[in-house]
């Protein structure tokens, strides 16, 4: 695991769950709201003066890169901004996995056929 994987955190002002890490860019820590955004909503966000990052998959979890002209034209990329603050909404959310890596199913001692 590197030391610019992001891990599901909670935020100790508002309470809600965030990405935790080191920007791939920066090397700076930053905090990443969980949900993702479509391009209007990264304009948006991005003329309220809230930076942008496009996130990477890595073994165990994601990189974050900070979103510049130059990496708008990416082919369906994840888009995270930076967390601000709000009220909190739920409760025991589970971080979003965003490349579908939900664990395997093991299998019981029952389903043995034998």
């Amino acid at each position: 695991m590197s030391y610019l994987d992001f891990k599901p955190t909670t935020c100790r002002k508002c309470g809600n769950l965030v990405w935790d890490g080191v920007s791939a860019s920066s090397a700076c820590q930053v905090k990443l709201d969980t949900r993702r955004l479509n391009l209007v909503e990264e304009i948006q966000a991005l003329m309220a003066g809230i930076a942008t990052y496009q996130i990477h998959r890595t073994a165990g979890s994601f990189e974050a890169t900070r979103r510049t002209a130059v990496r708008m034209g990416a082919k369906d990329p994840i888009v995270l901004a930076t967390h601000t603050c709000y009220p909190l909404t739920v409760f025991a959310e589970e971080p979003p996995d965003y490349w579908n890596r939900k664990a395997k199913q093991t299998t019981t001692s029952d389903e043995v056929p034998f």
